[in-house]
């Protein structure tokens, strides 16, 4: 028999943890979120207003409330600084698969293993609490740091869809990844 208390939190990574996002926490946000190299990682220019930013905050913790949505903060482990912001949506109880997403927003932070650390964690939650046996995700052909990292998780390329994303007069792929919850266990059966 398994001792559930002996397992590490899913929420708690090496150098980052993840927590519910707080309206609390829109200042935080609209700091970086509008920077420009975080939003174009994330495939989307456009700034954003606070309005709708809080409203997506709110959206977000109805969401978390109906098990329909799960996004989450992400805090440096030791020091609590707000790094950015993931989450799992987008379900298929049926086939037990969902979408993930990512966001590290000062890009100050970039290369420092945050988000990597965040996707394991958000994996562990996926597989391990909500039990799911797939997990996809896209990202921009143009973000080659993001594609490395998500290889290096052990995510696998499905597809592309071809010149789907415009950005600064050119056309881009969007990258179709994804994991399985056996190669996800078999990566990280240790932790």
């Amino acid at each position: 028999m398994v001792d559930v208390y002996s397992i590490k939190s899913p929420f708690i990574g090496e150098k980052v943890i993840l927590r519910a996002i707080e309206i609390t926490d829109l200042e935080k946000i609209m700091k970086y979120f509008n920077m420009y190299e975080p939003r174009l990682g994330l495939g989307n220019i456009t700034p954003v207003s606070s309005k709708q930013e809080e409203d997506w905050i709110k959206k977000s913790i109805e969401n978390y409330s109906k098990g329909t949505e799960y996004n989450f903060v992400i805090e440096h482990k030791d020091t609590k600084e707000y790094l950015g912001t993931c989450g799992i949506g987008e379900f298929s109880h049926t086939s037990r698969t969902a979408e993930l997403g990512i966001g590290i927003h000062n890009s100050g932070n970039f290369n420092k293993g945050y988000g990597t650390d965040a996707m394991i964690c958000l994996m562990k939650f996926g597989f391990r609490v909500l039990n799911l046996h797939r997990i996809e995700l896209g990202v921009v052909s143009y973000n080659e740091r993001a594609y490395h990292v998500y290889k290096k998780l052990g995510w696998k390329e499905v597809g592309r869809k071809r010149e789907c994303f415009f950005m600064q007069g050119k056309y881009h792929d969007c990258i179709i990844m994804d994991i399985l919850e056996h190669e996800f266990e078999e990566k990280y059966k240790e932790d």
